[in-house]
């Protein structure tokens, strides 16, 4: 089993979601908002200097063909939204 840490820019919440739909695998998932955090792109403080959130999403998964398939969902979306906030993890 490996966990699947998703964390993007508040902004990109629907088109993440979107990406996924279509992996039976990622309809299970726990969404976290509100996430404050600095990683390669600006700040999300939720403060009046930086403004935005960020948002955690993680997916249990076993198979690694679906690992994949999320993986390359959010490669895409990384490679279309390249300003943005927007990490993958898989630890396990």
């Amino acid at each position: 089993m490996k966990r699947i840490d998703i964390i993007f820019n508040q902004a990109l919440e629907e088109d993440v979601l979107a990406a996924l739909q279509a992996i039976p695998e990622a309809q299970f998932y726990t969404l976290i908002p509100n996430v404050k955090g600095r990683g390669w792109s600006d700040p999300k403080m939720g403060d009046a200097v930086w403004p935005e959130f960020n948002e955690l999403l993680f997916i249990y998964c076993e198979h690694d063909a679906a690992i994949d398939r999320i993986k390359a969902a959010i490669t895409a979306l990384q490679k279309k939204y390249t300003q943005e906030g927007l990490a993958i993890f898989i630890t396990g």
